[in-house]
């Protein structure tokens, strides 16, 4: 064979055989791949066996049911109750359902915190009495308790221990119309200079009528009252009054009472006569008075009556009243001369509405048509008035400053129909709705029921019955 000749039959064979293989080793792979056999001899590796385990959510399951029983296992009873839990309501209603089968439940109302909160929840209610069940069904009374509720110290099941008095649960009673005359406002904004200029204003400085008693005091006030209306100017006022010694429990006059407290000051500035707070006034005349723009006339003899100086166009009247008593008093302003334009607004003078509330939550609690007695002598004319003059078979209000309980106790004995001021101390305890209201009135500062909140309170008791009777001295 020449060498030189090239080998172009055996190219062409190997080239040949060389794409046969190619085909084969392609085929194969798509074979393997398609069986999913492994391509590599295959190795064996150790794998642990499994820990005994329960499924993922089994587990969140049972330590859901860990934790219950870890919680029912303690009861934290010092933690305020959840009187809005649905399970505490019903039980509410059906142990106050249990406990009056007489009465005739018309709706009740969502539990509420109680006193302490921990162990009870207050309650309302309404009811139809005895007489409107069958003739007017819309006809309801309302009340609300205290319910005294346990709990277990294990499960915290509820129990109901016990139910309070009438109007014992306070905190469940809805705010009366014109409950915020009694609730501390804000202070007013300082007037603009514009504000402050439009108005004229009477303002009585000084005088002996600090510390008197209240009729004294009343009656000063409603001659500043008069004279402002008359000369139709703004009254500068000290809103503070000192109380006198015969009203507080230490036998001391008290500073720092306000005026609210007793009266209702938003009544009085609508029907006579609109007033300023004394020490704001001060303020604003500071501000814009004391520039020398505004006119001041001073007037440091009472004698000066009104008509004097009615058409006055001064900013500012002052009637400064001097330390000499009897002659500083405010009332004799409204004497002589002056009584013939001057009338005394006696009736502006109402009570503050907190005051209201008790009077007319002791009304609610007795007889709709009762009588009363009003005692000024000694205990044998309240029995002589009481046997002489009502009519004993009907629920009778004793009201006065001779009451006590030692003699009211020994009536009762016989006259278990007898009521008096006393019986209703819940109404102003510290837990009374009553009690909550002064202290925000007053700054947050706790207001004691002093002599003379019982005297409003027990008069108005008294007026409001139906047959009224005076035992004198």
């Amino acid at each position: 064979m020449d060498p030189s000749r090239p080998l172009l039959g055996r190219g062409a064979f190997l080239s040949s055989s060389a794409h046969v293989a190619a085909a084969i080793i392609l085929i194969a792979f798509l074979i393997l791949t398609l069986l999913r056999l492994p391509l590599a001899p295959s190795i064996s590796i150790y794998t642990p066996p499994p820990l005994a385990s329960t499924p993922h959510h089994h587990l969140q399951h049972q330590d859901h049911e860990d934790q219950e029983q870890e919680d029912a296992s303690s009861c934290d009873l010092s933690s305020p109750l959840d009187c809005a839990d649905p399970r505490l309501f019903h039980l509410m209603m059906r142990s106050a359902i249990d406990a009056f089968p007489a009465v005739h439940f018309a709706r009740f109302g969502r539990p509420v915190p109680g006193d302490p909160p921990s162990a009870s929840c207050d309650m309302a209610w309404r009811a139809r009495t005895n007489s409107s069940a069958s003739a007017s069904p819309t006809a309801t009374t309302k009340d609300y308790r205290r319910f005294a509720i346990t709990r277990d110290p294990h499960t915290c099941a509820y129990s109901v221990t016990s139910i309070g008095d009438y109007h014992s649960g306070p905190n469940a009673r809805k705010p009366r119309p014109g409950a915020s005359n009694a609730t501390a406002a804000p202070p007013p904004p300082p007037l603009s200079r514009s504000q402050f200029t439009a108005a004229t204003y009477l303002s009585y400085h000084g005088g002996g009528d600090r510390c008197k008693p209240m009729p004294h005091y009343t009656r000063s006030l409603l001659c500043a009252l008069a004279e402002a209306r008359y000369l139709n100017r703004t009254l500068v006022l000290d809103l503070t009054l000192c109380l006198a010694a015969s009203y507080t429990a230490a036998g001391m006059p008290e500073e720092g009472k306000r005026l609210a407290f007793y009266f209702d000051v938003d009544h009085l500035r609508s029907s006579v006569v609109d007033i300023i707070e004394e020490r704001q006034f001060w303020e604003d005349w500071d501000r814009w008075g004391a520039q020398g723009q505004l006119g001041l006339r001073l007037i440091e003899d009472t004698r000066v009556g009104p008509t004097k100086f009615s058409k006055a166009t001064d900013s500012l009247i002052v009637r400064k009243f001097g330390d000499v008593e009897p002659g500083n008093y405010w009332y004799h302003v409204c004497e002589d001369e002056a009584e013939r334009v001057l009338s005394l607004p006696h009736h502006a003078i109402c009570l503050a509405p907190s005051l209201m509330s008790i009077v007319n939550d002791i009304i609610s609690s007795m007889q709709q048509d009762f009588d009363s007695v009003h005692v000024g002598g000694s205990v044998e004319d309240l029995i002589r008035g009481i046997e002489d003059g009502v009519d004993v078979g009907r629920q009778v209000y004793i009201a006065g400053e001779g009451i006590n309980t030692v003699s009211m106790e020994a009536l009762k004995a016989k006259h278990n129909n007898l009521c008096y001021l006393d019986e209703f101390q819940r109404l102003w305890r510290k837990d009374s709705k009553w009690f909550l209201e002064m202290k925000r009135l007053n700054a947050g500062v706790p207001v004691k029921f002093d002599g003379y909140m019982r005297e409003l309170v027990d008069r108005e008791v008294f007026l409001k019955g139906k047959k009224k009777v005076e035992v004198l001295r």
